[in-house]
């Protein structure tokens, strides 16, 4: 027994009549399925898109958590760079840098620092450089005539960065405008 295939009746309404009464969808089964044929080719494609993204930001959060896996031991050991530091001060104040013993203990630091910075860390230079609170911290306020307000003059802690990111900011004296002078009172004066 063979089967007839049922040829489509054309609707004698108007074309833009044509529509399911009950939910606006085309009577039409050809068009019905064109209609989500398109709906679901756009669906995939920003499904596409979105797992494209997701594959680049995985990437890019491995990279990132391979680039700074070490921070945590870096921080821990930046007072003990500190400790050498005040270590190799005492030193030259008191022995001078003819000593063997002050000698010794800076190649031990230098060499710490080029361990570190194999490893992407640099210190953070300030002094001189303008105030920038993402890599410096101030301390205090100094009046200073001979350069401009906002302009680091003394480093109290050096300050480090790990691939460009500061893990430690250095804190610094910074210098302000001449009028801030105390008016011997102790007080400092608003700014202006």
């Amino acid at each position: 027994m063979t089967r007839k295939k049922a040829q489509p009746q054309h609707d004698a309404r108007p074309a833009d009549a044509v529509e399911d009464a009950a939910d606006g969808l085309p009577a039409d089964p050809l068009e019905a399925a064109q209609a989500e044929c398109q709906d679901l080719q756009a669906r995939l494609q920003r499904v596409s898109a979105d797992y494209v993204n997701y594959q680049k930001r995985a990437r890019r959060d491995i990279e990132q958590s391979r680039q700074y896996a070490n921070e945590d031991l870096i921080k821990a050991l930046l007072p003990v760079i500190d400790d050498m530091e005040r270590a190799l001060a005492a030193a030259r104040e008191n022995h001078g840098e003819d000593d063997l013993l002050f000698q010794g203990m800076q190649l031990v630091h230098d060499k710490a620092l080029e361990t570190l910075g194999r490893f992407g860390v640099t210190v953070i230079e300030a002094v001189g450089e303008p105030f920038d609170p993402d890599r410096h911290t101030a301390m205090m306020q100094q009046p200073a005539d001979d350069c401009e307000p906002n302009i680091v003059l003394q480093e109290v802690q050096r300050g480090y960065e790990l691939r460009g990111r500061t893990i430690r900011a250095a804190a610094v004296v910074v210098s302000a405008p001449p009028e801030w002078a105390e008016d011997g009172q102790g007080r400092t004066p608003e700014p202006k």
